[in-house]
Parts: C-alpha cells; structure tokens; sequence
C-alpha cells in the first residue's frame, strides 16, 4: 500500500541503538503546541514558505515495497552498529497498516525497527504495530486528562489503556516526556509523572526545544510552545 512521509533521516544517533534511519510520517491526532516536527500533523501535503520566499514541498507518497528497499540501502551499516530504522513522526501510528507494511519487510530482511509514539491511537493499530518493534519509545506528555485534552486535543486513557499493553508485552521501552515551560515541568509534574508510568521504567526528560518555531512560521501557524 502507498504511506505519506515528509522526511527520511539518515545516520540518526538518538532515535535508537546504534545508526539509524528515522523516518517520519505524516499525520497525527493531537496538536501539541510545542511539537518539533509541525510539518508532521497534517496528513495533507503542504508547502513550506521561507523567510527569503522560497518554498518547499512538504509530503511524498512512498509505496511500502519501495520505501522498504531505499531503508535497506544502508542496512550493512546499521547491522553493524547494533542500528536499524526508527519510525517517528508526525504520529506513525495514524498510519498503522503502512508502517506494520513496511516493518515486516525490514524485519525479513534482518533489519531492527524501532519507533516513537504517543499511544495515541486505537489498541489493534497499537498492539499491531508494536510487536512489530524491537524498541519503543513511548511518550507521556502530560499526567492529567483533562490538561492533556485541553492542550494537546487527546483521550489520556487511550493512551494509558495502549501503555499499560505495552508494559505487559515484553518489548522493550522508554517512556519520553518533552518537558514544557509552564505545562509540565513542575517538581510536582515530574513526581505525577513519575508515579503514572510505575516503577522501573526508564524515563527520560527531555527539555523543550524551540525548533519546531522556525517551521510553524513556514507554515503559517503561531509560534511558542504555548
């Protein structure tokens, strides 16, 4: 089946073990404000406006045969490294039967994929996906509902409900948490946080950083995490 990308990143250092290839889909159901990557939530395909007017397409339609076979182009170097592909977003999950397409194909090839997820998405598209993965990176982006529904537009239990699986799946996991000023970066945030994905998890913390800005300007769309 044909999946809309916007960005294929080769030679990743921080998307997973190793040297990875991350690649980026388009489409996601929230709207997170701070997002780094904007050009990744629309699933239309859009034009990026410079600031000395120039433009740039923003989208292409892969086939999943054909995108398998181009990330398979560096597979000997990230065998090498312990690497493999990673898939981020955007939201991949939002386009689950492409991804599951594609992964299938790496996996017979001998390749390790990873990816980055909020868990927001629907539990079989979720549970699909993930047993697909050799590592995941899962996101929590708030511990409260209804924060998380009035800042990023989404259901917390949809992505509790998908993470609490995951915990019982036996893949292995990171949760992330994107650190914003004023939302959820709080002493008492960080301790809600900490509580709500349990004991033993890895967690990172990662600070905001501002560069999604550049790109909501090309777009057209207010700046600032909030």
């Amino acid at each position: 089946m044909t999946g809309r990308i916007f960005e294929i990143r080769e030679f990743t250092l921080h998307d997973g073990p190793g040297i990875r290839t991350t690649v980026f889909l388009k489409g996601c159901p929230l709207r997170c404000p701070w997002c780094h990557n904007p050009e990744g939530l629309s699933s239309e395909i859009q034009t990026m406006t410079r600031a000395d007017g120039s433009t740039a397409v923003c989208g292409e339609d892969w086939e999943s045969g054909a995108l398998a076979d181009e990330l398979l182009r560096n597979a000997d170097i990230m065998a090498q490294s312990g690497g493999g592909v990673t898939f981020s977003g955007g939201e991949p999950l939002a386009q689950a039967t492409f991804l599951c397409e594609v992964a299938d194909i790496l996996r017979a090839a001998g390749v390790s994929c990873a990816i980055e997820t909020s868990g927001h998405a629907d539990a079989p598209d979720y549970r699909a996906a993930i047993s697909r993965m050799d590592f995941v990176y899962q996101d929590i982006k708030h511990h409260d509902p209804g924060e998380f529904r009035r800042i990023c537009g989404g259901d917390l239990a949809l992505v509790l409900d998908n993470y609490a699986w995951l915990r019982s799946s036996g893949v292995p996991f990171a949760v992330r948490v994107p650190c914003i000023p004023g939302v959820n970066d709080s002493p008492a945030d960080r301790a809600a946080l900490l509580r709500l994905v349990g004991p033993g998890v890895t967690v990172e913390f990662l600070p905001y950083h501002p560069g999604g800005e550049s790109k909501r300007r090309m777009l057209g769309g207010r700046q600032g995490p909030m």
